[in-house]
């Protein structure tokens, strides 16, 4: 790969890299599940899941027209 052409002419100064982040006790949050809620909300995403993939494999209103019988 080929630098600038002019890269080498300019007098550029180059920023110092900032120093690495230390971790420290602010940096952390406990986080407590309500485990019956997300199950709840899990239940009700994978139920919504499940009828959108019906929806998707069940016939056509005309192919199910096609196959009915009329009498």
């Amino acid at each position: 790969m080929q630098s600038h052409r002019l890269l080498n002419q300019l007098d550029c100064y180059r920023l110092p890299e900032p120093p690495s982040p230390k971790p420290t006790r602010d940096n952390f949050v406990a986080i407590l599940w309500d485990l019956e809620a997300l199950a709840t909300w899990q239940l009700e995403v994978y139920c919504r899941a499940f009828e959108m993939a019906l929806a998707v494999v069940r016939p056509s209103l005309p192919e199910r027209d096609l196959t009915g019988v009329w009498n």
